[in-house]
């Protein structure tokens, strides 16, 4: 009896913590009556013990003993209703990996994570009048991510450090089966694998030539899934890098945003015209017992278009961010140029990460038909890059960054993980192009090769460094070079 009370009373007391007043108070009065019952009972039974005769149970015992007994029944009742209540409470986690509340039945999740990203760039040579030292905020970002009835996932990511506030990505991702998901809103479009990477988690502080003949970000609705090698299990797909599966794709229709293109600030699409997009990427030594060669990717991927006098996006120097495609720099007695017509993306792409090494390269034609007035010309846009990375303290390398085997702490000489890298990236401009844009103000190719180091402090923060060298061909007067870009960058980042 006394056990059962202390654990009930133990109980209400709980609830009474989590905003539940008067079950509190309602069992000390149980409790009291209880109390004063048994006393009356106690005194009953010694009075039958002194007298030589065995005492009849009295109608005022039998009476005392059902209130017991009834009260005792209350106090179970309140310790299942008790024991219910804390199962259906919510569970509360938080960690490296963010602040996450979880449904008691594990059905429904939200988890909030942030990014903030802080440059410092410093221009080597003052021969541009772009190159400014400065020091900026380049992200800071608080977004929402979660599940509701295991299958429907979601993420709203605003970014309060651009000029105005944008929603790089906001999607709902019905996850039903891993074989096939459906992927709605604003997201990355699946074609360059370097702009797929997350971005707190690439080599250099920017990406490579590349991906900047990929839209940045597009509205629209994407099929995508994966598949195991046969005899194994696939695993639920949540985005288009998947490295616990054997092969995925990704098919998509969205509203074509050009190339590095973003519909920011919910800018409404301004023709009928969609792109198709489509990928496939394969890891064709999963679960062979290759373990050098489990971390080999390869893939292709693409679109099709067909835009309605869509505007042009300058092309710029990856860290720099220095102009040298400006489709606004015209020959004399032409307009500004849209992109009008048949489009085609071709992206083959791979990536190899094993133990400590890493590296990816991509090669990509970016197709379209520049229009200004009456003239029509076909512009195919080539860039390329391979990158290499490798892990002196001995980290394994990955896709999505590295995690230091010991955290920063150097009063117990513990240091993190760093990480050394190099580029080289290039981007061809169809000589098509000058037609219509003046060659004296827009360089045919620019050439970048870049060095990085990269100090995890932790898996959370992570301090880089960077050197990039830009040289161009062409773009300045009488037929001569622009200026190379040289250039030192670092960033202090925290993602979570």
């Amino acid at each position: 009896m006394k056990h059962f009370k202390r654990t009930a009373l133990a109980s209400v007391i709980n609830l009474a913590l989590f905003g539940i007043p008067d079950a509190h108070a309602d069992t000390e009065a149980l409790e009291r009556r209880i109390r004063e019952l048994e006393s009356r009972l106690e005194k009953l039974d010694q009075a039958g013990a002194l007298s030589s005769k065995p005492v009849a149970a009295t109608p005022e015992v039998e009476k005392l003993t059902r209130k017991v007994n009834t009260l005792e029944r209350k106090l179970e009742v309140q310790d299942e209703v008790t024991a219910g209540a804390f199962q259906k409470l919510p569970v509360f986690d938080a960690g490296a990996d963010g602040f996450k509340i979880t449904s008691s039945d594990k059905k429904h999740q939200v988890r909030i994570r942030g990014a903030v990203q802080t440059d410092a760039r410093f221009w080597l040579n003052d021969n541009t009048s772009r190159s400014i030292d400065k020091f900026e905020v380049k992200q800071a970002r608080i977004w929402l991510e979660g599940y509701f009835f295991k299958d429907i996932y979601f993420k709203i990511m605003p970014d309060f450090a651009a000029s105005s506030n944008i929603l790089p990505d906001a999607y709902l991702d019905y996850a039903y089966h891993p074989a096939a998901s459906l992927l709605v809103g604003k997201f990355k479009p699946s074609i360059s694998l370097e702009r797929l990477q997350g971005d707190s988690d690439g080599t250099f502080l920017e990406r490579g030539f590349p991906t900047y003949l990929a839209s940045n970000r597009d509205v629209g609705i994407q099929l995508h899934g994966a598949f195991s090698k046969p005899g194994y299990k696939a695993e639920t797909v949540a985005g288009p890098i998947d490295t616990k599966n054997t092969f995925t794709y990704q098919i998509g229709v969205s509203n074509g945003s050009g190339d590095d293109g973003s519909p920011n600030n919910n800018s409404p699409d301004t023709d009928n015209n969609k792109e198709v997009v489509g990928r496939l990427f394969a890891h064709p030594f999963h679960h062979t017992g290759y373990s050098w060669l489990e971390g080999l990717g390869l893939g292709v991927a693409g679109s099709v278009g067909n835009p309605d006098k869509q505007g042009l996006k300058a092309q710029a120097t990856p860290i720099g961010r220095t102009t040298y495609l400006d489709y606004t720099k015209l020959n004399t007695g032409f307009a500004a140029p849209t992109s009008d017509g048949a489009t085609y993306r071709i992206y083959p792409q791979a990536y190899w990460f094993s133990g400590p090494f890493g590296a990816i390269g991509e090669y990509v034609i970016s197709s379209q038909h520049l229009v200004s007035g009456r003239t029509d010309v076909k512009q195919d846009n080539k860039a390329w890059q391979i990158l290499a990375s490798y892990v002196v303290t001995g980290e394994d390398n990955s896709f999505a960054g590295v995690k230091p085997i010991q955290n920063f702490d150097p009063l117990k000489g513990k240091w993190g993980a760093l990480q050394l890298a190099a580029r080289y990236s290039e981007l061809d401009v169809d000589d098509a192009t000058f037609r219509i844009v003046d060659p004296n103000l827009s360089a045919s190719k620019a050439k970048a090769w870049t060095l990085g180091a990269n100090w995890y402090l932790n898996s959370n923060a992570i301090i880089r460094a960077d050197y990039e060298n830009v040289s161009f061909d062409g773009g300045a007067a009488r037929g001569r070079d622009m200026p190379n870009e040289s250039i030192f960058a670092t960033r202090f980042q925290l993602s979570f």
